[in-house]
């Protein structure tokens, strides 16, 4: 326990000195923060920078994709309406014939019964 732990506090500066030295001291350590955090949102500056121009690379893209499909795609479309126009068309024919096809059926039945025996 030799050492003199009450050495700090006969420190030979006057008051103004001692409070002088310890704001410039922060001020360094501020500094040295700041300029820590300005690094890093410049750094996050540059790579947002860079998603950003990625991002835009990616949406032209699509876009000029979206260009060449487009007439495809609306050709698709036209046919499949076409088609289910022409399925539409082809069910009502379907649903007659099956109704003339009953029909016929019962009236063959009738007919039968009504034929004498022999």
């Amino acid at each position: 326990m030799s050492e003199d732990r009450t050495r700090d506090l006969h420190d030979n500066r006057s008051f103004e000195e001692r409070v002088l030295a310890e704001l410039s001291a922060m001020r360094t350590d501020f500094n040295n923060r700041f300029d820590t955090l300005d690094n890093r949102l410049t750094s996050l500056e540059n790579r947002f920078s860079t998603f950003e121009s990625r991002l835009n690379s990616l949406e032209d893209k699509v876009d000029a994709r979206m260009r060449e499909t487009r007439p495809i795609w609306e050709g698709v479309q036209q046919r499949l309406t076409e088609i289910e126009v022409a399925l539409k068309e082809f069910n009502r024919h379907l649903k007659t014939l099956i109704n003339d096809s009953f029909k016929l059926r019962a009236r063959v039945e009738e007919l039968e019964d009504n034929q004498p025996a022999a």
